[in-house]
């Protein structure tokens, strides 16, 4: 009720803001837009003024023309600087196209280039002077860039001489180019641009419908200002927007928008408040209930079981543990009891200290343990899991005031499967995947135990390099699956021919490792070795096929033939390979 009470009061306040708020902008976009409008007007006029005396000069050109067509190089000179110097500088240059044809041109100097050229069949300019043709009127070309370089908007104007008694006739045409960088020069287009983005459109005069020539082409597909250059010949259509756009020129001063928040904060907060009064009470006792409910809830959803021991080791509390797959019923009968009451002395002694760090140190500790059921007084072994289980202890001190006295709350964790999975990493890491004997780092870490111990004792130990004679074939004929179970018996039959404390290891491929521990006398490697050579004598009978293999070793003694593992280990190999030498199905000891 008090949030529905503060949420309807803070919409009133906001849809009263908001009122306000579009209100204003509105009024700050009308006065925008007006702004705008201005200023676009003042250069629509000066663009006008500037290209219709222009116009204006190019008429008279052609007038005077009309009446003199057969005026000299001399005659035009005279007329076109007097009109150059009227034009204040707008005008680039002034041309006259008999037959189209550029003849005349004023001045001379760096427009050479444009002498002799068809305007009619220009590729760029060829439009604009057959339009002047068909109409009879003044034209505007461009802006386009010109043969003698820059762009300019080009003034063409028809020419018609009186002939006596033949009436008019099409003589030419005047064609004067406007520099564009001087027109918006003249015009103070740069000053505008300081505040307003401006394009311009109606190439050839087109209006509308010409081609954008100056600024952003996707001007003219918003909602800018607006506005027609009209002029002797054809037109421009000039759009302008803010230079940051309609919503920056609308927009308000942050202060406004904080003002706002504050209203219908202070308005949602005060009918929060006066409507929080009257319903505290009932919801302070509700909530607590709920609360209550909700942590016995989650106490009785607990997988992993707690503890709440005293410094002494006294039970004093125990939730959780409800899922019989990892924790065993009946721990509510520990309660009271202590840990030398109910476990081996060796754990109650650990578990009583990891209590004691927890409460000296106030900090979680952590303690990791085996248990099992049957070590437990007070629990039922065949009322939970049957295997020997493992646990991660999390001893957490309380403060004094929630038991009464100093205790700790102890999260016991079931990590069974993770040691388990643990213990299969390690055994995976250690061993050859597909014989199960020990892999070449297991190989080595026994090798160098061995040889600590024979130095101690001044014993002897062993290396016999074996390796498979003509495996391949029997790969080859029988398949890799015969070849895998091959190499599964050897390592049987190997393993059942040396002591247990002996470690026999598959290198790879048909290659195999034992290592002789503990030896009396030099001469039991080579009684080792003649009797693996009988054992893999014997045929082998492997998925209904017999197939027979021998073998060829070397044998390399500590301290004879090296004092290291690396040594021994090349020795061994290399009096393999002479045993392979010799003709193979024997041993060979290791000689220099």
């Amino acid at each position: 009720m008090p949030l529905l009470h503060a949420g309807v009061l803070g919409l009133l306040a906001l849809l009263l803001f908001v009122v306000a708020d579009m209100t204003w902008g509105q009024r700050l976009m009308d006065r925008s837009r007006a702004e705008v409008t201005s200023q676009l007007a003042t250069l629509r006029s000066r663009l006008e003024g500037e290209l219709n005396a222009a116009i204006f000069l190019t008429r008279t050109l052609a007038t005077y023309t009309a009446l003199n067509p057969a005026l000299s190089e001399e005659d035009f000179g005279r007329v076109a600087d007097q009109l150059l110097r009227e034009s204040r500088q707008v005008v680039r240059n002034i041309t006259l196209a008999p037959d189209n044809v550029v003849r005349f041109v004023h001045p001379l100097e760096n427009n050479r280039p444009i002498l002799g050229v068809d305007l009619l069949n220009h590729p760029l300019q060829g439009d604009s002077v057959r339009r002047m043709i068909a109409s009879g009127e003044p034209v505007l070309a461009g802006p386009w860039p010109l043969v003698q370089g820059g762009e300019a908007l080009i003034i063409r104007v028809p020419i018609h001489v009186h002939e006596n008694g033949w009436g008019e006739r099409y003589w030419g045409l005047v064609s004067v180019p406007i520099d564009m960088d001087a027109i918006y020069t003249m015009v103070g287009l740069k000053g505008f641009q300081h505040e307003l983005d401006i394009g311009i459109r109606g190439r050839d005069g087109m209006g509308s419908q010409g081609e954008v020539f100056f600024g952003n082409p996707g001007l003219f597909d918003g909602n800018g200002v607006r506005q027609e250059v009209s002029m002797l010949g054809g037109g421009w259509e000039l759009v302008a927007v803010p230079r940051n756009g309609w919503r920056a020129a609308a927009g308000r001063p942050p202060g406004w928008y904080l003002v706002g928040f504050l209203l219908v904060l202070v308005c949602a907060v005060t009918a929060w408040k006066l409507s929080d009064q009257t319903l505290r009470v009932r919801d302070s006792e509700l909530r607590y209930r709920v609360l209550n409910e909700r942590l016995q809830a989650i106490i009785a959803a607990m997988p992993d079981i707690c503890f709440v021991l005293d410094h002494d080791g006294r039970y004093l509390d125990i939730f959780g543990g409800m899922d019989a797959r990892y924790y065993h019923e009946g721990h509510q009968g520990l309660l009271g009891r202590r840990l030398h009451e109910v476990l081996p002395l060796d754990k109650a002694d650990a578990f009583l200290n990891m209590i004691r760090v927890a409460l000296d140190s106030g900090c979680l500790q952590f303690i990791e343990y085996d248990l099992d059921a049957t070590e437990v007084d007070g629990l039922d072994p065949g009322a939970g899991p049957k295997e020997r289980l493992w646990f991660e202890g999390r001893i957490m001190p309380l403060d004094a005031h929630v038991m009464g006295c100093p205790a700790v709350i102890w999260l016991s964790v079931n990590i069974t499967q993770r040691k388990n999975a643990q213990d299969r990493i390690r055994y995976m890491a250690l061993h050859d995947p597909l014989t199960g004997l020990a892999n070449r780092a297991l190989l080595q870490d026994r090798i160098l135990h061995a040889l600590e111990q024979s130095r101690r004792q001044g014993t002897y130990c062993a290396l016999l390099f074996l390796d498979l004679d003509e495996f391949k074939p029997i790969n080859d004929r029988f398949g890799h699956e015969v070849g895998d179970l091959l190499l599964c018996e050897v390592a049987r039959r190997l393993e059942g021919s040396v002591r247990a404390l002996d470690t026999v290891a598959r290198l790879g491929g048909d290659e195999f490792v034992i290592l002789l521990e503990n030896v009396p006398d030099a001469a039991l490697p080579c009684a080792v070795a003649e009797k693996l050579l009988a054992a893999l004598s014997r045929p082998f009978t492997l998925l209904g096929a017999e197939c027979t293999v021998t073998c060829s070793i070397g044998i390399s003694i500590y301290p004879m033939h090296g004092e290291h593992y690396d040594t021994l280990m090349r020795h061994a190999d290399q009096a393999l390979y002479q045993a392979k030498t010799l003709g193979r199905r024997g041993y060979r000891v290791f000689t220099a």
